[in-house]
């Protein structure tokens, strides 16, 4: 049952933590460097100054002693931000307090931090060990990937195992081992002869550790390998005995490494492969897309450099259907030269005045579409073909008409070969074809002749598939010695190799 506070009590406890808080003395980085100069590098010293002397000190910020080899001790205080003792001679910042980030590099505390890390490591183990979690015969992927490296690392030598009566020996010690750890902890401590009795225990404890160090001296097994992150998209395992790495996974794990080794390099092609191995990938299709627009504007603005012709223009097209027009009156309804003022009136209407001032309009009265049927008006009155004039016509007037029409004939031909409309867009689009068809050939040379980096049109994807399907998984995944081995761990190939 909690036993209650009375209000004098609690006054006294509130009392005392505002105390405590009134004793806490808080210095900038500044002022503790300040200080540490005081007491010659001794900061320990600091906590026995009159001013900190029996109150907790606080730093205020970021505080970095690095490179002071005086430094061995902080004592207990705390900093209110990072602190960086590296490449000093500091043993511990247990009583530390530290609300930002520790850096200790190259320190006995950087060992001793090794040290916990290592054995926390062992500890991990020792109980995948106890739990037989990584027999060969009834365990999970990790399980296998472990045994299918410490196989390997047996077979180049790198570690000793146990044989098997040695193993059996082993197994068998731990679990005396745990059994009798078992029997201390059940012992109480309220019998006469506990003291003697749990020295008794320890003794047997011992003499099986020994027992134990001996077999397990120089050999290790598959538990000495430590589940230490990836590499690339395999699995890394560190030996927890000699400190080796190794990499292992499936052949799928091993090509998606490959894959993550080259992208980067693939990303920046130019300062890892040369010219000529980039030529190869380079896409004819991505240069041609890339310089269409350009083609394009220059044959709009340099057609006959292209071989592209003309359209007529619309005033061309005009003057033509008028001079046609004029030479139908001419030929087939007998019209005198010359017609004058010749226009175009509501779309197919041909109006015009001969020599003696006559005014005519020669319409198509078709209504139906893509049908003609041109009748000829004088004066508002439909005239029959060449019953135009009253009187007869002279030799004078057919030689005149005929003169015209010649004329008429050469100026439709003048026009028509020179046109000064739009380009054709059927020629264009062909004339455009035709250059991207060339650059698609010979995307290469393009590149080179207008001064562009290979680099960026090549292919990444199928340089990238090119150089996963050809690499050499050791070359490419192992700088330490660029080979590999294929172990098979319960039907399962895995691509073991050591990396450092």
């Amino acid at each position: 049952m909690k036993r209650l506070l009375k209000e004098s009590q609690l006054v006294s406890h509130i009392r005392r933590l505002l105390k405590e808080e009134e004793e806490e003395v808080r210095i900038s980085p500044e002022e503790y460097k300040d200080l540490l100069k005081k007491v010659a590098g001794q900061a320990q010293g600091i906590l026995k100054l009159p001013k900190f002397r029996g109150k907790k000190l606080v730093v205020v910020g970021d505080l970095d002693l690095q490179n002071d080899k005086r430094i061995t001790d902080l004592g207990p205080i705390k900093v209110e931000g990072s602190l960086d003792v590296s490449y000093t001679n500091i043993r511990s910042l247990d009583d530390v307090e530290i609300t930002g980030y520790p850096r200790y590099w190259q320190t006995p505390f950087d060992s001793v931090m090794a040290a916990r890390q290592h054995r926390k490591k062992l500890n991990a183990q020792d109980e995948l060990r106890q739990e037989n979690a990584w027999d060969i015969n009834n365990t999970d992927r990790e399980g296998e990937m472990a045994n299918a490296v410490f196989t390997y690392a047996m077979n180049e030598g790198l570690l000793s195992g146990l044989d098997e009566d040695d193993k059996e020996r082993a197994d068998e010690i731990k679990i005396e081992i745990s059994n009798l750890e078992n029997q201390q902890e059940n012992l109480s401590v309220e019998e006469e002869n506990y003291d003697e009795m749990y020295n008794q225990i320890q003794e047997q404890i011992d003499e099986l550790q020994d027992e134990w160090d001996e077999i397990m001296s120089g050999k290790v097994d598959v538990y000495d390998l430590y589940p230490d992150g990836g590499h690339y998209e395999m699995y890394r395992f560190t030996s927890l005995e000699e400190g080796y790495e190794f990499a292992v996974g499936t052949y799928q794990m091993a090509d998606d490494s490959l894959e993550q080794y080259y992208e980067d390099m693939v990303d920046d092609a130019k300062n890892y492969f040369s010219n000529d191995f980039m030529e190869n990938y380079v896409d004819g299709n991505e240069v041609a897309e890339y310089f269409e627009d350009g083609i394009r504007e220059n044959i709009y603005e340099d057609p006959d450099g292209y071989g592209v012709t003309k359209e007529l223009s619309r005033s061309q097209e005009e003057e033509i259907w008028l001079l046609e027009m004029e030479r139908w009156a001419y030929e087939n309804e007998g019209v005198r030269f010359p017609i004058t003022n010749a226009t175009r009136e509501d779309g197919d209407v041909f109006d015009f005045e001969d020599e003696e001032g006559n005014r005519f309009q020669y319409k198509n009265t078709s209504t139906d579409v893509g049908k003609s049927n041109w009748v000829l008006y004088k004066d508002g009155q439909v005239v029959a073909p060449h019953q135009i004039y009253d009187d007869e016509d002279t030799e004078d007037h057919q030689d005149d008409r005929e003169s015209r029409i010649s004329d008429i004939e050469y100026e439709i031909e003048e026009i028509k070969e020179n046109p000064d409309g739009e380009p054709n867009e059927d020629e264009i689009e062909n004339a455009v074809e035709n250059e991207l068809y060339d650059i698609r050939r010979d995307p290469v040379g393009h590149l080179r002749d207008y001064g562009y980096d290979i680099d960026n049109f090549i292919d990444k994807q199928d340089m990238l598939k090119d150089l996963v399907d050809n690499a050499d998984y050791g070359e490419a995944l192992n700088g330490y010695v660029g080979t590999y081995d294929t172990i098979d761990i319960n039907g399962t190939d895995y691509i073991v190799m050591r990396i450092n």
